[in-house]
C-alpha cells in the first residue's frame, strides 16, 4: 500500500491561538506501509484547549511507536488493537482531568483518528467529539463519523432538521469528548476494508462548517489528487474559500489518497 498525503491548518481570521493539532505518522512492517493520522481540536473558550489537543496528539503518536508496534509483533487482532487504543484514550482523559484539576483550569480536546494497517485489509477510525472523517470517491463523498453534540443530537432524534442545525447557535455544544472533568466517557470505533483509491479527509468544525458535501467531494476527489502538490493546493483552495465565508473558528484538515 502507498499514500500520498497532505494537510493545512490555521488559527484562522480571528483567534490568535491554533487550539487544532494533527499528526501522521507512517511505519514499514513486513514489506508494506502502515498509515496513522489524527485530528485534535481542542474544545473553543477553554483556557486549555490548545494544551489538551497537542498532549493528545503527541501521547497517541507515542502508542503507535510502542504500543502498537509491540502488538503488530505479536500478531494481535483488530479488536485487541482498538480495545488497546481505547485504553490509551481513557488514560489520556484522565491525565487531562488531573491537570486540569491541579491548575484550576480547563482542558478539553475532540479526537478523530484514522489507522491503515494493510497486513489486516483493514481500517480503524477512533472518533470522540466534532471533528470529521470523510471517505471521498469520485462518485461519492460519506461521512465515516458521528458528531457528539447537542445539534447532531437533536437532528439524530428528530427534534430539528439538518437545515434547522446549520444555523442553530448551540453548535460548539459537544457531549462527549477527551477530558472536560468527563468521567467514564465512552468512544466511536469502526473497523471497516480498505477502499483502495480511495480519499480519507480528516478535519476539525472549523473547516468544514461552511461549505458543503458537494464542494469536498469537487476538491478532493481521487482523480484531482493525484500528487502532495495537488493534495495541498486543493485543501488551501476549500480553507481560503472557508475564510472568504467568514469562518471565525480556527481550520485544519488532513488527507490522505490510499494507492
Amino acid at each position: 500500500m502507498k499514500y500520498v498525503f497532505s494537510y493545512v491548518t490555521t488559527e484562522g481570521a480571528v483567534r490568535k491561538i491554533n487550539q487544532d493539532a494533527l499528526f501522521i505518522v507512517t511505519a514499514r512492517y513486513k514489506d508494506d506501509e502502515i498509515f496513522f493520522g489524527a485530528v485534535c481540536d481542542g474544545v473553543g473558550g477553554l483556557s486549555g484547549g490548545e494544551k489538551a489537543s497537542g498532549y493528545v496528539c503527541k501521547r497517541i503518536n507515542a502508542w503507535f511507536t510502542e504500543d502498537f508496534s509491540e502488538l503488530m509483533s505479536s500478531g494481535a487482532s483488530i479488536l485487541k488493537i482498538r480495545k488497546s487504543l481505547d485504553d490509551r484514550l481513557h488514560q489520556l482523559s484522565d491525565n487531562i482531568n488531573a491537570y486540569a484539576e491541579k491548575k484550576n483550569s480547563d482542558m478539553a480536546t475532540t479526537f478523530t483518528s484514522l489507522l491503515v494497517i494493510p497486513q489486516m485489509r483493514h481500517i480503524l477510525i477512533a472518533h470522540v467529539g466534532d471533528s470529521r472523517l470523510y471517505r471521498i470517491d469520485d462518485e461519492e463523498i460519506k461521512l465515516m463519523t458521528s458528531d457528539h453534540s447537542v445539534v447532531a443530537q437533536e437532528v439524530r432524534n428528530g427534534i430539528i432538521t439538518e437545515e434547522m442545525a446549520e444555523n442553530d447557535p448551540r453548535q460548539n455544544q459537544l457531549t462527549n469528548c477527551i477530558g472536560a472533568g468527563l468521567e467514564d466517557t465512552s468512544y466511536d470505533y469502526s473497523i471497516a476494508d480498505i477502499s483502495e483509491g480511495s480519499c480519507y479527509m480528516l478535519c476539525s468544525d472549523g473547516f468544514r462548517k461552511k461549505i458543503s458535501s458537494d464542494e469536498i467531494q469537487e476538491y478532493l476527489a481521487p482523480s484531482n489528487n493525484k500528487d502532495e502538490k495537488t493534495i495541498t493546493y486543493n485543501l488551501e483552495c476549500l480553507k481560503n474559500k472557508v475564510m472568504k465565508r467568514g469562518e471565525k473558528d480556527n481550520i485544519t484538515a488532513l488527507m490522505v489518497k490510499l494507492c
